[in-house]
């Protein structure tokens, strides 16, 4: 189909209301490998669900905020990259091998840090760091 409804005129649509700066706890949705132009990484899909949203910001999504953290090259054969892996899985709570099934990553939680960024005429949310389970 090549027709696309958008249920509103485009004219009139807004940027929507930008989650605040800051801390906030955050369960993993997705993760799978993709190739860029560095190279393969790892796309990991953060939620933050609604009942952590500060109470004054009312205008967010109901059904949480996902967020992408796509930091973590996936060239193992780099010490720099399997290093960082290490502290991701970790602070997300995983175990640590020699092997490690992304869909395990799935439900786990961690504390992460939002930041705005200006993507050409938008400003977008962005993970700056992990922090903790």
């Amino acid at each position: 189909m090549s027709i696309m409804d958008f249920g509103q005129d485009l004219n009139t649509q807004e940027a929507p209301p930008l989650l605040p700066q800051g801390p906030y706890p955050a369960e993993i949705i997705g993760a799978e490998e993709r190739n860029g132009k560095i190279g393969p990484y790892l796309n990991i899909v953060f939620r933050i669900h609604s009942e952590s949203y500060p109470a004054d910001f009312t205008d967010g999504d109901p059904d949480g905020t996902d967020v992408y953290y796509m930091r973590l090259q996936s060239d193992w054969t780099k010490p720099g990259n399997r290093f960082r892996m290490k502290t991701f899985l970790q602070r997300v709570g995983a175990p640590l091998s020699a092997q490690y099934d992304l869909n395990d990553l799935i439900g786990r939680t961690a504390t992460i840090e939002i930041g705005h960024w200006d993507a050409q005429d938008e400003t977008r949310l962005q993970v700056n760091r992990i922090l903790a389970p």
